[in-house]
């Protein structure tokens, strides 16, 4: 297989693992938001 056959191939890849770091970027910005929530929530409650 030449680098041209394979190209298609890598630009997949590519784009899954673009994806897969949006979600993850997207899922640490609720887990941030969740937890500052808890923190608040905590405060408030006095403990």
């Amino acid at each position: 297989m030449s680098f041209l056959d394979n190209l298609p191939q890598f630009d997949w890849t590519r784009g899954v693992r673009m994806w897969i770091l949006v979600a993850a970027g997207l899922a640490l910005c609720e887990a941030a938001c969740l937890f500052s929530r808890a923190i608040k929530n905590r405060k408030q409650r006095g403990a």
